[in-house]
């Protein structure tokens, strides 16, 4: 989708989250807790909930979008292992395009990124000795792969930050500088208050501080300056009513992406993309930008 095909999505999004400020806009939907990886930073493969039919997938995207959402990130577990009976991955796509200004997903890119969502990231977080630690198993050179076969247009990385790959960030950007089409990054959040990953705000002002130098000299980094720099110390007002949340258990949550899934400490978020949703209904107009890049 080009910026002009787009540009009829704009009155609805002004209307409906600027002026009335009502209805969510994001959903994050965790189709299974799933996964083929046991990571350090994340809290989710290990819980559990039944495998949803695909029915009840087109269920839940329905009502996601009834209560307003426009735009819907699938999430997991890894959603690529998402099946139910004939069905896969590739239909509950293709159902959400249907509907939905964007449709994207973040996978851990272990299997063939082929998939036809509008806007497709992989979780890299280091480079190869870090991310395989930090994964639990030897994948990056698979997942380096995969990239490189992939023909998807809107190929992004994700980055988490955490205090274990703090200090080669700035060289992973510049490795993937030529292997994605754009990089976003976040910081990692102690799920549950387990604090030994969390990057402390002194070191992230001066990474952020490195990263936006990054940006300016051209790097592909798809957040906005506004937003890392907010994210230097939190300085940001969280509009958290514009997010909401499906988890595999049918149920919906609008609000902070951590309610009813961990301890919630405001101080510490790192969630780049509330920060960025935030500040583009708050009408920052590089928040309003990089939204426009990252999702059409």
């Amino acid at each position: 989708m080009t910026w002009y095909s787009s540009l009829h999505h704009y009155p609805y999004l002004f209307y409906h989250y600027v002026l009335q400020r009502n209805h969510p806009l994001l959903a994050s939907f965790k189709l299974t807790y799933r996964c083929n990886l046991s990571c350090q930073q994340c809290p989710f493969y290990c819980m559990l909930a039944e495998e949803l039919r695909y029915e009840q997938v087109l269920d839940i995207l329905e009502g996601l979008y009834q209560r307003g959402n426009r735009l819907v990130v699938l999430e997991g577990g890894e959603p690529m292992l998402w099946k139910d009976r004939a069905y896969s991955i590739h239909d509950v796509v293709a159902a959400a395009r249907k509907k939905y200004f964007s449709v994207g997903m973040t996978t851990n890119g272990t299997l063939p990124v082929d998939v036809a969502v509008n806007t497709l990231w992989v979780s890299i977080d280091g480079l190869e000795a870090t991310h395989n630690a930090l994964r639990g198993a030897p994948i990056f050179s698979r997942i380096m792969e995969n990239i490189k076969k992939s023909q998807h247009p809107r190929l992004f990385a994700h980055i988490t930050i955490n205090a274990v790959n703090a200090a080669e960030i700035p060289e992973l950007i510049r490795f993937l500088q030529h292997k994605v089409r754009g990089m976003t990054v976040q910081f990692y959040y102690p799920y549950n208050q387990q604090d030994a990953m969390f990057l402390d705000f002194e070191r992230r002002e001066k990474l952020l501080e490195e990263i936006i130098q990054l940006k300016h000299t051209g790097f592909p980094l798809l957040n906005s300056i506004a937003a890392l720099q907010a994210l230097k110390r939190n300085t940001w007002r969280c509009d958290d009513r514009l997010i909401d949340n499906a988890n595999p258990d049918g149920s919906i949550t609008q609000g902070c992406y951590l309610k009813n899934r961990a301890d919630i400490n405001c101080s510490k978020c790192g969630f780049s993309p509330h920060t960025e949703i935030s500040l583009a209904c708050q009408m920052n107009y590089q928040s309003i930008l990089a939204g426009q890049r990252i999702f059409f």
